[in-house]
């Protein structure tokens, strides 16, 4: 669905946006297992998923990670969790999501390049503390005026405290920004409750809420953003 957008302002999600086209983590993890052979139910990936998850917010030594440092760490923290010993395994897998993450966000750096003329850019992001190093080893950064990690704010999504500090940094009304996620329910309708215009990034598997109202503008790669906002 296309609709026509004004604004002074585009802000980001970073995991799920930024870094894919719509598939979240987990989503990828019960992938990731099923590739390398691993043979769990769907239950089991996530609840280690979400130990590991918890345990990477918890660890001040994660705030100085880069894509690759998280990821090993992340998939280790799953097998320890699993009382796994499968180093090859875990390598295999910490190098596939690795690798097409890179290429995604190399391609949504230069993305940003082309957009940065033209808006104030900015992410909101609900992470272990490090997206900022992230965002600066992708060449992501050079981009974006305010990166919001939800670990250094103490505050997330879809508190629209986190919306509203982004806002003020940015210096822009609600109405002037767009918001631009592939959570319904963390991103676009806190966005929208709050005034600002959205654009939904929907994955190969959307979640929608009971109570989503209408979708709205929705994509299915980000790419397809600069066709909508330039």
């Amino acid at each position: 669905m296309r609709q026509s957008f004004r604004c002074k302002a585009v802000l980001f999600d970073f995991g799920g946006t930024l870094d894919s086209d719509g598939e979240h983590w987990l989503d990828r993890f019960y992938e990731l297992y099923r590739q390398v052979g691993i043979d769990l139910p769907a239950d089991e990936i996530k609840r280690v998923f979400y130990v590991a998850d918890d345990l990477c917010c918890s660890d001040p030594e994660v705030d100085r990670m880069g894509l690759r440092p998280l990821m090993k760490h992340h998939v280790g923290l799953q097998f320890a969790a699993l009382s796994l010993k499968n180093p090859e395994k875990a390598a295999e897998m910490v190098e596939g999501f690795c690798s097409k993450t890179e290429r995604i966000l190399q391609r949504n750096a230069r993305l940003l390049r082309r957009l940065k003329p033209f808006y104030r850019l900015g992410l909101i992001s609900n992470f272990y503390g490090n997206a900022a190093v992230l965002c600066d080893e992708a060449g992501l950064a050079e981009s974006l005026e305010v990166i919001l990690d939800s670990m250094r704010i103490g505050v997330g999504k879809p508190d629209l405290e986190i919306f509203r500090i982004a806002l003020r940094r940015l210096d822009v009304e609600p109405a002037e920004a767009v918001f631009v996620g592939d959570s319904f329910e963390r991103d676009i309708m806190p966005a929208r409750q709050l005034g600002m215009q959205t654009i939904w990034l929907k994955g190969p598997a959307p979640r929608l809420p009971e109570n989503a109202g209408p979708v709205g503008c929705h994509i299915s790669s980000l790419l397809e953003v600069e066709t909508i906002l330039l």
